[in-house]
């Protein structure tokens, strides 16, 4: 009898730091890195995937971001909720054209662990746009300069064949306004939302916006009344029809529809505008370009009978960056038309 006593006092000696080994295990939450989306010049869209809580609940849980690599909760971060499940994080205050590392993070009271390092590249502020028409036989440029604070216009200079034509300077002093002043003349001046989107301009023209941040109706104003001229479709991020309407706001008489390439418009390229100028789009007033490159577009009067469809091809070249330097478009007579990009 003492021996089975003694063998069963043993047996619970043994098993005592085994039970206070597996007890005192701890372990890290598992987390993995959200793929970057809805890059800017100085913010992008990231977040992650919190699969294990480890032995302790997530207490917070983010995005960590910096110019080197595996940055950590030290270096800039987001707060993002708590547990586990997939969560989006909104990186701002980004310098354009700069290298960034990103991670996922998941803190419990074991400590954080840490997701993928993806890197990404804030796009470039255009610095000038200079555009060549073979049927015009000259050139005009378009030079932007930029709040170094706000990353907004702050001023633009018109040249005609390499003479200075207007000086055009942006003004944001008034919540909600934008004023634009021509060689210190008042150009016009516009209402703004909260996004900082052209909502009406100087002439009562109205635009509207989906909740992505794309135009996608723009109306004319005139005999007191708004009359429907443009309305796009967005498709995957893309402008990729836009049609024109007679003075009725009713009646199509010009529709244009955008084939895109593989490639990321990751400079912001207006290339489908529904403005009456090619130079205010610069800055994201007239809301968001499309998320690709042109390949091409056709356009034709839906009123004619038979339908008649003018095409017109885009070629770029890219710098060392891989930022397009030279768009080039091959209209359907086969005239070209050149824009040369340069980058602050």
């Amino acid at each position: 009898m003492k021996k089975q006593i003694y063998f069963i006092a043993l047996a619970v000696l043994m098993a005592v730091p085994f039970s206070a080994c597996k007890k005192d295990k701890s372990d890290p939450p598992a987390v993995t890195t959200t793929a970057i989306s809805s890059l800017s010049v100085s913010s992008a869209t990231s977040g992650g995937n919190v699969t294990s809580e480890g032995t302790s609940a997530v207490t917070a849980r983010g995005v960590c971001w910096g110019t080197a690599a595996n940055p950590t909760i030290t270096d800039s971060k987001t707060t993002d909720g708590t547990g586990t499940g997939t969560f989006t994080s909104a990186i701002t205050g980004l310098t354009p054209a700069t290298l960034y590392h990103v991670r996922a993070y998941a803190t419990n009271a074991e400590g954080t662990s840490y997701g993928e390092d993806v890197t990404f590249t804030t796009s470039s502020l255009i610095k000038s746009i200079s555009f060549f028409a073979d049927w015009a036989g000259g050139t005009e440029k378009w030079d932007f300069s930029y709040d170094p604070a706000t990353k907004k216009v702050s001023q633009f200079l018109n040249y005609w064949d390499g003479a200075l034509d207007k000086t055009i300077t942006y003004d944001y002093s008034v919540a909600g306004k934008l004023s634009l002043k021509r060689d210190g003349s008042n150009y016009g001046v516009y209402d703004l939302n909260s996004a900082g989107y052209i909502t009406k301009d100087t002439d009562g023209n109205t635009m509207e916006y989906d909740a992505d941040g794309y135009l996608v109706k723009y109306y004319e104003y005139w005999d007191n009344a708004s009359h429907l001229k443009y309305q796009m479709t967005i498709t995957n991020g893309n402008i990729t029809k836009i049609t024109t309407f007679d003075d009725d706001g009713i009646t199509a008489k010009k529709i244009k529809e955008f084939t895109y390439t593989n490639g990321d418009n990751s400079d912001g390229i207006h290339q489908a505008n529904a403005t009456d100028s090619d130079w205010k789009p610069i800055g994201n007033f007239y809301g968001k370009p499309s998320a690709k490159l042109v390949d091409f577009f056709e356009y034709w009067d839906p009123r004619s009978t038979p339908i008649v469809k003018s095409k017109s091809r885009m070629s770029y070249t890219f710098d060392a960056k891989e930022r397009v330097s030279k768009a080039t478009k091959t209209l359907t007579d086969n005239s070209t038309e050149v824009w040369d990009y340069t980058y602050q």
